[in-house]
């Protein structure tokens, strides 16, 4: 099924991975494409190769934990496609360390992607205000 061509969608976590699989999918289905991650380079090689063949694509480097950037990421949207009409709140990681090593950076470090970084997300008006 083709989306409406005026659809335009943010993908969180747009690097790599599902995030990455989700915006090419998007893409080829005629969506604009708003890639967010800290991963500067990967999101803007993927969005030049989307719009390269033939889709609407930009990037911009976001970490979902800082809401000033989530509010730049969504503004850019809204400022390039005139709204956003989808958002996928893709952004996330996994210690790869057992809990009983302590790592409890790594672990805080998660729960403001995973918990903390989601909820910003899921409200763009809010982290407008």
């Amino acid at each position: 099924m083709k989306l409406d061509s005026n659809i335009a969608a943010v993908v969180t976590g747009g690097a790599s991975g599902l995030g990455e699989a989700t915006a090419r999918h998007l893409s080829a289905q005629g969506a604009s494409v708003v890639l967010g991650a800290r991963r500067h380079e990967r999101i803007q090689s993927l969005a030049s190769e989307l719009t390269r063949d033939g889709g609407k694509a930009i990037a911009i480097t976001t970490d979902v934990t800082d809401r000033e950037q989530v509010k730049r990421l969504v503004d850019a949207a809204v400022k390039t496609y005139g709204r956003v009409d989808v958002m996928i709140n893709n952004a996330g990681l996994m210690p790869q360390s057992p809990l009983e090593r302590l790592k409890i950076d790594e672990w805080d470090q998660m729960i403001d992607v995973n918990i903390k970084g989601g909820a910003v997300t899921a409200s763009p008006r809010r982290c407008r205000t």
